[in-house]
Parts: structure tokens; C-alpha cells; sequence
């Protein structure tokens, strides 16, 4: 699991080098911090300009199908269960990170539920505390 230092530390690496044309889309460069099969954690840096970034979080839903069967094998039933209640936690996640100075989004349609700061400064390492997933 990942901590709090080590994504401060790949977040420095990543905004200390030159906002690279080639790998921009729109005038928006995204550079992943970290990933899971429920979040992708980027940090975004602009070319117009270089000093701002953001930090995005998208959470989606990874692939999950448990067909519903009467009777119920009970290791569906505990896989179903534990799929639920990593959803609560990943939604509560997102309300801390909104408590954490975030602003969330949804696109319904897609499926992605998001979260994002606009970073000026050098920011400390609470700011990565409140990144890490459940």
C-alpha cells in the first residue's frame, strides 16, 4: 500500500520537470500518481500555465458481475457483500477528500464520480494523507 511521503515525493518529481507538448491533449498534461481498480489518482499541469496544477480523482466501478440465483451460494453472497461496502467506502472517500478542500463531480453516464484541487503552492504532506484510499 502506498503512503503519504511517497506520493509528496512522486508528486515533486512529477511537477519539477518541463510541461512536455508532446504528451498534452488540449493545452492539459496528465501525469498518473496513483491507481487502483477503484481510483486513478493525476496530477494535471497546464501549458499556459506551467506553476499551476490540480490533483484529479476519478472512481469508477472496476467489473464485477454476480448474477442473482435462488438459492444463493454463499460465496456470491460474501463476494456481493464485499463489493457493496467497498463502494460505501470508496463514496466516503470522496466526502473526505471534498472535507480535505476538494471539489467533487459526477458524470452519471459515465460512471465516474470526481474530486479536484487546484494547487498553487508546494503543497505538505496532510494534503497526500487525505489522497490515500480506503
Amino acid at each position: 500500500m502506498v503512503i503519504a511521503s511517497e506520493l509528496l515525493q512522486l508528486y515533486n518529481e512529477i511537477i519539477s520537470g518541463p510541461v512536455d507538448s508532446d504528451t498534452c491533449i488540449s493545452g492539459e498534461c496528465v501525469s498518473m500518481l496513483y491507481e487502483t481498480s477503484w481510483i486513478k489518482v493525476m496530477v494535471v499541469r497546464y501549458q499556459v500555465a506551467p506553476d499551476t496544477c490540480s490533483i484529479e480523482v476519478e472512481f469508477s466501478f472496476p467489473d464485477c458481475v454476480i448474477e442473482v440465483v435462488f438459492p444463493s451460494p454463499t460465496p456470491a453472497q460474501e463476494q456481493a457483500q464485499k463489493y457493496i461496502e467497498s463502494t460505501v467506502d470508496h463514496m466516503k472517500y470522496l466526502i473526505k477528500l471534498k472535507n480535505s478542500g476538494f471539489s467533487l463531480g459526477i458524470l452519471s453516464l459515465e460512471g465516474i464520480w470526481s474530486a479536484v484541487i487546484r494547487i498553487k503552492e508546494n503543497p505538505d504532506v496532510k494534503l497526500f494523507e487525505s489522497l490515500l484510499p480506503p
